[in-house]
């Protein structure tokens, strides 16, 4: 802090309250004073700002870090509830897409039985009018 302008103080000292003050004039000493005073306070109190910010700097860096571990926690969280319900849904398709393979496996073979009955009723009674048309014609022979 610079020091007391004592030319500008006299002035404005004898403008308000129409006194003269000179620079040997014991009032001068007690306005020196008050400056030592006030620069030494002012100087503390600097001091006292820049340990508080210090601290505020230091909370909010632990208050980040608090914060950081945190967001990773519930990240880690989130994406083991995700990773659970994704291997839920792919057991879950899994389940059906063997459920449809044992459907269409049914279908195929209901249907592959079907055909070969058809099969077997069209063969036997193929073999029934070969049989019925052999035997008529044998008997016009044997006649």
């Amino acid at each position: 802090m610079g020091s007391v302008d004592t030319k500008r103080l006299s002035g404005e000292v004898a403008a308000r309250h129409g006194l003269l003050i000179r620079e040997d004039d014991p009032a001068m000493a007690l306005v020196t004073m008050s400056e030592i005073v006030l620069e030494q306070f002012l100087s503390e109190a600097e001091q006292r700002l820049r340990g508080l910010l210090a601290e505020a700097e230091k909370g909010q860096k632990r208050s980040q870090q608090e914060t950081l571990v945190w967001v990773q926690e519930e990240m880690g969280r989130v994406g083991s509830a995700l990773r659970a319900q994704l291997q839920r849904d792919i057991d879950a398709g899994r389940l059906q897409a063997r459920e449809l393979v044992v459907q269409l496996s049914q279908v195929y073979a209901r249907s592959a039985v079907r055909r070969w009955v058809a099969l077997g009723i069209v063969s036997g009674l193929l073999l029934i009018l070969i049989g019925v048309g052999l035997g008529l014609e044998l008997g016009r022979w044997l006649r």
